[in-house]
């Protein structure tokens, strides 16, 4: 395949992307969502999720035109309902679990079954069911998303993405427990001696190369997460295609975790910058067999001004300006999105067909596993 020639940085932009929504727009419409959200005791939430995403959808420019959201709280309702009986048969074993233990612990038999249906129904059901609720709410907004009446879409492939996803998963989880389980035990082991034995030492000296392991195990779950998810998405036949490299964010997590606590968080923001750029600079569009990468201007300074300003609106309006950070932070990524000229957006042709289960949209928006655009 193909790659071009980065684009001048002298030259005029055209492929421009920006958000000009405004805050108090979009407050209006989150207070009208909250009370008539409440009033209808949940109910109204679907629409209050698709009235949202228009907005900023269609506050969302590319090279002067406006995207849409074509999604309806119709559509999203249908997923909202099969995902809420789903969570309720999760809580519902939960509770009983609670409330019945002691009966349950006098008997062997049950106590087993209850055991092994509990592990199963959240160390296999809970995640499988994250897995598909990711996957759908790619799918969904993506095929429910227009410019200029073309569709977008996600060719993810469903039992690859829901693998890869329970693979990391359980990567993440495992590297986990080799680092708290073992602290745990000693911790319990060694309750009431006023001295460290030579097995805490040990412990706290294995302490490091396991969080080494939640590291590079986190790296290469989000890498084939990016790579699965954006590198799978496409606007007509423009394509994109993510290259990042697992030992790329492996380092940048790895220099981000000791300076931001050798710095007492100052470096946070400068890892931020570092993370989002990994993600951004990783992408490459495709338009006729040409490969073109995406840039950004993102830098540290920026990232403090933006979480900084987000924070202090939050405090000194006690949570009132969220509308308006939401804002502050789509234009922050628009802004620092340079999209290569080299991409002649008037080639772009529909290729994309509807899609409307939304189980996933459901399901996501109810466990806030939403972003600003996915």
């Amino acid at each position: 395949m193909e790659n071009s020639l980065d684009t001048p940085t002298s030259q005029v932009r055209n492929n421009i992307v920006k958000f000009i929504g405004r805050g108090s727009e979009l407050f209006a419409i989150d207070l009208v969502n909250i009370i008539l959200t409440v009033l209808t005791i949940g109910l109204y939430y679907p629409w209050a999720k698709a009235r949202k995403l228009k907005y900023v959808f269609q506050h969302t420019e590319l090279a002067g035109s406006r995207f849409d959201f074509l999604g309806t709280g119709k559509e999203i309702f249908r997923g909202f309902i099969k995902a809420f009986f789903i969570i309720l048969g999760f809580y519902v074993l939960y509770l009983i679990v609670v409330f019945f233990i002691g009966d349950i612990a006098q008997h062997e038999i049950v106590l087993g079954v209850t055991i092994a249906v509990f592990v199963l129904a959240f160390g296999v059901g809970l995640p499988l069911f994250i897995a598909y609720a990711i996957y759908g709410t790619f799918r969904y907004r993506a095929a429910r998303t227009s410019w200029r009446g073309i569709l977008a879409g996600f060719r993810a492939n469903k039992r690859e993405f829901i693998t890869t996803y329970l693979k990391g998963y359980y990567l993440v989880f495992g590297s986990m427990l080799l680092f708290y389980a073992p602290a745990i035990i000693v911790a319990f082991v060694e309750q009431g001696n006023s001295e460290p034995s030579p097995l805490s030492v040990l412990v706290m000296l294995l302490m490091f190369p396991a969080m080494i392991a939640i590291l590079f195990a986190s790296a290469w779950y989000q890498t084939k997460l990016y790579k699965i998810t954006y590198g799978n998405l496409r606007l007509g036949n423009l394509q994109l295609h993510f290259t990042g490299k697992v030992k790329e964010l492996f380092g940048i997590m790895v220099v981000g975790s000791i300076l931001s606590g050798l710095t007492f968080g100052i470096y946070l923001f400068w890892y931020y910058k570092n993370l989002y750029n990994f993600l951004i600079e990783n992408l490459y569009a495709e338009q006729e067999g040409v490969q073109y990468r995406m840039r950004s201007n993102i830098s540290g300074g920026k990232v403090f001004r933006l979480e900084i300003g987000n924070a202090l609106l939050l405090i000194f309006t006690l949570g009132l300006a969220y509308s308006w950070t939401y804002c502050r932070t789509a234009r922050f990524f628009a802004d620092n999105l340079v999209l290569p000229e080299g991409i002649d957006l008037d080639k772009i042709e529909q290729t994309e067909h509807g899609y409307s289960d939304t189980t996933g949209e459901g399901m996501a928006d109810m466990m806030d596993l939403g972003g600003i655009f996915f």
